[in-house]
């Protein structure tokens, strides 16, 4: 690892449907020890409960506010200035519910979940009954595990998208 300056503008982005992720810092530039990613959440929209086999998540509310299911647990609001621990192996999921964007860093550890996000944008564009394998494909790859029950639930509970 060496000491680097990664300007706005050199950031790696994309975009997952219309959740935008962006980093300069992940595991290339800290030899595979963490991921440093602004999540950015549209309003009235879920990010796809899931669960991490290999990574534990860091999170702080920049902006905005976000609803927050971990395990059993869920707190419908969570605002700004306030502080996540996802462990892996723990399910988890957040959702914005307000009518602007909110925004999110999230420290992941061990670094490397931006080759996820890299991999699954092409596969999120595609259509065709190929497309649900190797989206869950790239999730087991990644030690991912996708929770399609609970986004039912929080879509209709709540009356989000994905």
């Amino acid at each position: 690892m060496k000491p680097t300056v990664i300007l706005a503008e050199e950031s790696s982005r994309l975009e997952l449907y219309d959740v935008a992720f962006r980093w300069g810092i992940g595991a290339d530039q800290t030899d595979g020890a963490l991921s440093l990613l602004e999540v950015t959440i549209p309003p009235r929209t879920l990010i796809k409960p899931h669960m991490h086999s290999r990574e534990d998540e860091f999170s702080l509310v920049l902006s905005g506010s976000i609803g927050v299911r971990t395990g059993d647990d869920t707190v419908e609001q969570v605002p700004a200035g306030s502080w996540l621990i996802k462990p892996r192996n723990v399910p988890h999921a957040m959702w914005n519910v307000a009518d602007e964007p909110a925004r999110i860093l999230e420290v992941v550890t061990p670094g490397g979940l931006e080759g996820y996000f890299e991999k699954i944008a092409p596969i999120l564009r595609e259509h065709g009954p190929e497309w649900t394998a190797r989206y869950h494909e790239a999730a087991e790859e990644y030690g991912l595990e996708i929770l399609n029950e609970w986004t039912d639930e929080l879509q209709e509970k709540y009356g989000i998208t994905l």
